[in-house]
């Protein structure tokens, strides 16, 4: 830890908060499951003890849930840098897979990459390739944006064990 350059100037880490319960603020949007069951969208409106005060669409009351009782925790919040990355890289992975077979395919078909000696089985290995370079660029350009600004989004949350 000593080599981190935040510690050698002196400011403190910048943490990945995305197990810290403290992101949770009241008015937040949250998505909970429980096992067997499907997710419930609520609005979160505060901590009583281990239970989280949820105000749900059709119910009139205040729905209690208890951390230890759920299955997953996801909420509408601004993304870490970390977060950002990892979730516009993805994106951008999968779309550059697509655009990067459609450029193969359309060189293929103007003939750019076509060899005259080439067994027509070329247009597969050419639109594979370019679908390869579409993927290592749209994951490249997409984690470096998501990182810059990462934006808002679903997180999911770490739940304690009891």
């Amino acid at each position: 830890m000593a080599l981190v350059p935040c510690i050698a100037l002196g400011q403190a880490l910048p943490l990945d908060a995305s197990s810290d319960p403290s992101r949770i603020l009241s008015g937040d949007s949250l998505r909970v499951k429980l096992p067997f069951s499907p997710a419930v969208k609520a609005v979160f409106l505060g901590w009583e003890a281990d239970r989280m005060q949820l105000q749900v669409d059709g119910m009139t009351q205040v729905w209690p849930v208890s951390v230890y009782d759920l299955s997953r925790l996801e909420v509408r919040t601004a993304r870490t840098r970390r977060e950002g990355l990892r979730h516009y890289a993805v994106i951008g992975a999968a779309t550059g897979l697509f655009v990067g077979a459609a450029i193969g395919l359309g060189l293929y078909a103007a003939g750019v990459t076509d060899h005259a000696s080439a067994p027509p089985e070329q247009i597969v290995t050419t639109t594979l390739q370019w679908a390869g370079f579409g993927i290592i660029g749209g994951f490249l350009t997409g984690g470096y944006l998501g990182g810059r600004s990462p934006g808002t989004g679903w997180v999911s949350l770490s739940l304690p064990t009891r």
